[in-house]
């Protein structure tokens, strides 16, 4: 099948199916705020409206990349967020490179976020939609990142066949350049065990669907039904 693989600078047209990749550390981070309770993302486009989202809806949490800042309830890292209480809460959302490919895509007919801890998942949702061509946002690096490009064909090869060996695509990504960073410690906010969280693959059962409500674009995960194994 004839995906496309892309970086945010090259999208010039809406695609019909996006699949946006932030494996370090935006849509792990996600995945892991699922886990721990959360009901929405709401994915902003600035810090400044990240804030003025939560300061306007009573209860809701903000997070960003970096250190810790005024405002901000929690950081882009899944390992300080893994052990946090989330329960029922909206979470606003703002990344580097993550939230704005998402944003990048928000009128497509359908846009899922993933990372290596949703990669199953949202291969078989893929393939239950029928989806057809699939357009691979990597978001690292204007399109080079070697752990979305990871995840992203790992994904690709997934919807096409059940027997995909991961460890090929998992070293990849632990060997890329923002890995690297991560461990060196070159990285805001960041938890010794990133990396490895980060790597976990089909970690969590669900997919992200990236939909509009309202004037927000909100993040939510989807339940994925498990499909036989093809004869492939």
């Amino acid at each position: 099948m004839d995906h496309h693989f892309v970086g945010i600078p090259e999208l010039t047209d809406v695609p019909r199916v996006a699949v946006v990749i932030d494996v370090m550390r935006a849509f792990t981070v996600a995945a892991w705020a699922f886990a721990r309770g959360v009901e929405r993302i709401v994915l902003a486009p600035t810090e400044g409206e990240a804030l003025a989202l939560k300061e306007s809806h009573t209860g809701w949490l903000a997070l960003k990349d970096g250190p810790p800042a005024a405002g901000f309830d929690a950081v882009n890292s899944p390992g300080l967020l893994r052990s946090r209480d989330f329960a029922g809460r909206t979470l606003v959302q703002k990344t580097t490179a993550g939230t704005v490919g998402a944003l990048a895509v928000a009128n497509a007919p359908l846009v899922l976020c993933a990372s290596f801890v949703v990669a199953g998942p949202t291969a078989r949702f893929l393939r239950t939609r029928d989806s057809g061509p699939v357009t691979f946002v990597v978001t690292g690096e204007a399109g080079q990142a070697d752990e979305d490009l990871a995840c992203a064909e790992y994904i690709a090869r997934c919807m096409a066949r059940d027997d995909v060996e991961a460890t090929p695509h998992l070293h990849r990504a632990r060997t890329s350049r923002a890995a690297t960073e991560l461990v060196g410690g070159l990285r805001s906010g960041y938890h010794p065990d990133d990396v490895d969280l980060c790597l976990e693959i089909d970690r969590f059962p669900f997919a992200m669907m990236a939909r509009q409500e309202e004037s927000l674009t909100v993040l939510r995960p989807v339940t994925v039904p498990d499909i036989p194994p093809s004869n492939q």
